[in-house]
C-alpha cells in the first residue's frame, strides 16, 4: 500500500517537472519561417553591413528577438527550466549541432560567394531545421505525457 502512495507521489512530482516542457499552446505556424527570416537577416547584416548602420541592424534585430522572447514567454505562461525530458533531448541535440553547424557553413559560403547565396542557405536550412524541431519537440512531448499518464 505504501509502495503504491509513493509510486503516486513520485508520478505527480514527474509530471509537475515535466509540465512546463509538455503542456504547451502550439507554436504558431509562422514560427519557423519567421525565425528563417531572422537567421537569414542576421546573415546578411553580418556579412555585408558594417559601422554604424551595420551596428543600428545588428541592435535591431536583437531587439526583434528579445521582443519574441517576451511574448513567447507570455504565450506559454511559462518557459521550460531544469532538465529536459529525456524524450525530447535527442532533437534539442540535433538542432542545437546542427544551428552550430549552419553557423560554420554560413561563415565560409559568406568568405567564398555572394551575400546572397549565404543568405538563402541561412533562410532554407533555417526554417526546414526549426520546422524539424517543432515536429519531434511535440512527438517527444507527446512521448513524455504518455509516459507519465
Amino acid at each position: 500500500m505504501e509502495s503504491d502512495d509513493l509510486r503516486q507521489l513520485q508520478r505527480t512530482a514527474e509530471r509537475g517537472e515535466a509540465a512546463p516542457w509538455v503542456d504547451f499552446p502550439p507554436t504558431p505556424a509562422w514560427y519557423p519561417p519567421a525565425t528563417g527570416l531572422w537567421v537569414a537577416a542576421m546573415t546578411a547584416t553580418l556579412a555585408e553591413l558594417g559601422g554604424p548602420l551595420g551596428a543600428v541592424a545588428l541592435v535591431v534585430l536583437l531587439a526583434a528577438e528579445a521582443g519574441f522572447l517576451v511574448w513567447y514567454r507570455r504565450y506559454r505562461g511559462t518557459m521550460p527550466s531544469g532538465a529536459m525530458p529525456a524524450e525530447m533531448r535527442r532533437a534539442a541535440i540535433v538542432l542545437g549541432a546542427s544551428m552550430v553547424a549552419l553557423a560554420g557553413v554560413l561563415v565560409v559560403l559568406c568568405q567564398l560567394l555572394a551575400t546572397w547565396v549565404p543568405v538563402v542557405v541561412a533562410l532554407v536550412a533555417t526554417t526546414s531545421l526549426i520546422a524539424w524541431y517543432e515536429r519531434a519537440y511535440a512527438a517527444g512531448a507527446a512521448g513524455v505525457r504518455a509516459r507519465l499518464a
